[in-house]
């Protein structure tokens, strides 16, 4: 039994080892998406905590810093020490100091870092550059099912590693001795991680998976109609944004705001996009629609009384990148992830020899 296991985990090792480094990798990156840009240009984000200033006055601010420009969309940030970022109409984007005022910088279209990433998280999902290429679907489904082969490989692995339960590596031996400790080592440490990574992958990556928990949850997706419109009032002055805000939090109390978008026309209407204390995942999915006239909540979009399978998907994808640990999540996620190529190198190195 143990001859077949060791022909299955060898089997499946090597047919998916290429992908599996390439997963590795990426993922190693991908756990700190959201971070890297602000490590790479640390003036452009980071500011020194203070007493904030009221939201419309600090668009107020900027408008008339960049007229004829206005402000569309305002992204913030539930980490204190990180600045506000503003897009123009002119499709800049500021990045704002909400305690102070000040400007930290201003772009125009992606950098060559949101390249980069863009790359590398296509190549996650799909193996190609651009999410629109021909072959992307089918990189999909080959992503998907390495995944499922490292869900696989993960048991195959302890049955393995139960004879000998190496938990050290003897450096002094042999360097194939010391790969084959390597390799059973790390693959005892990281193994739980590596599972459930490749688990929640094949339920983003399947099809099948979002169906699987809709079913089981007894629920559907749900459903994102486009915004109501203001109704306009002649003669009247809208309401200032602030006012929008504490409507938006009146109709789902202890919400964080993360989003806001800004009506650009009489009948445009304020989506203020917000997060509540039990979502993990990297993106908020609450929003309210304020008219900008009356005041009034046009639509209330709330995620704990919305689809609980929906709820279920993005508490999977949390897991999956991490998010739901906050930086431990990031860390433990992304050092699982370069483990692995390290497991996919000592694994093709024990067998060519």
């Amino acid at each position: 039994m143990r001859g077949i296991v060791l022909k299955v985990h060898l089997c499946l090792g090597l047919a998916a080892g290429l992908f599996l480094v390439i997963l590795g990798l990426t993922g190693g990156v991908m756990a700190f998406e959201g971070d890297i840009d602000h490590w790479l240009h640390p003036g452009f984000w980071y500011v020194t905590e203070g007493r904030a200033i009221p939201e419309g006055e600090l668009i107020a601010r900027i408008e008339r810093q960049f007229v004829p420009a206005r402000v569309a969309a305002v992204q913030l940030s539930q980490r204190r020490n990180l600045a506000q970022g503003m897009q123009l109409t002119d499709r800049s984007i500021v990045t704002v100091n909400p305690y102070t005022g000040a400007v930290l910088g201003r772009r125009t279209g992606p950098t060559r870092t949101d390249l980069w990433l863009g790359t590398i998280h296509q190549i996650h999902l799909r193996l190609a550059k651009d999410g629109r290429a021909a072959w992307a679907p089918a990189g999909k489904v080959v992503v998907s099912c390495a995944g499922l082969v490292l869900f696989l490989m993960v048991p195959t692995g302890l049955v393995l590693w139960w004879r000998t339960k190496r938990t050290s590596i003897h450096w002094k031996a042999s360097w194939f001795k010391v790969f084959f400790d390597a390799h059973q080592v790390i693959g005892i440490y990281a193994g739980l991680f590596l599972w459930i990574a490749a688990f929640t992958g094949m339920l983003i990556g399947f099809g099948s998976g979002e169906k699987a928990i809709y079913a089981l949850t007894h629920s559907a997706p749900p459903r994102f109609a486009r915004p109501p419109a203001s109704t306009p009032v002649p003669g009247a002055a809208p309401i200032g944004v602030d006012s929008a805000i504490a409507v938006a939090q009146q109709a789902i109390p202890h919400a964080a705001v993360d989003v806001l978008l800004l009506p650009l026309n009489p009948k445009g209407a304020y989506q203020v996009i917000l997060r509540v204390p039990e979502e993990t995942s990297g993106s908020a999915h609450s929003s309210v629609v304020v008219d900008q006239f009356s005041g009034r909540a046009l639509a209330v979009q709330n995620f704990l009384t919305g689809s609980e399978g929906y709820r279920w998907i993005r508490f999977n994808r949390s897991i999956h990148t991490g998010d739901f640990g906050g930086l431990a999540g990031h860390i433990v996620m992304s050092l699982s992830s370069l483990l692995l190529v390290a497991m996919v190198i000592t694994g093709v190195t024990i067998w060519l020899k």
